[in-house]
């Protein structure tokens, strides 16, 4: 093989790899997928202080200090970056996941309106 044909062949490799890379294509094999649980709330009149605030300090109040009180949560409940991150994405809490069980208590005060 020709040097320039060679080197041609490194070249467009390079590319290949640096497109795989750049979509997201290249870390397929690496990421692990977490499968997403839908959450449903069963009729559950769910209130922050009688169902979620023992979810959040057992699960979120370690990281998220400021979320240990119901007036602390206000902000992203209010924004919606709360379910946003727990129902819909399930990106936290970081390392771990939340049970069926709790996604589903926390969907019925999502649904109540979060009421404390």
């Amino acid at each position: 093989m020709s040097k320039m044909k060679k080197n041609s062949h490194y070249y467009f490799a390079g590319i290949l790899l640096a497109a795989c890379l750049s979509t997201g294509l290249g870390a397929v094999g690496c990421k692990k997928t977490k499968k997403k649980i839908t959450p449903v709330c069963d009729g559950t009149n769910a209130t922050y202080n009688n169902t979620v605030k023992s979810i959040v300090n057992s699960s979120c109040a370690s990281c998220h200090s400021n979320y240990s009180s119901y007036s602390g949560l206000s902000t992203i409940t209010s924004n919606g970056q709360f379910a946003q991150h727990v129902l819909t994405n399930q990106d936290m809490p970081k390392g771990s996941s939340l049970t069926s069980d709790q996604l589903n208590k926390i969907q019925c005060w999502a649904n109540n309106g979060y009421p404390q």
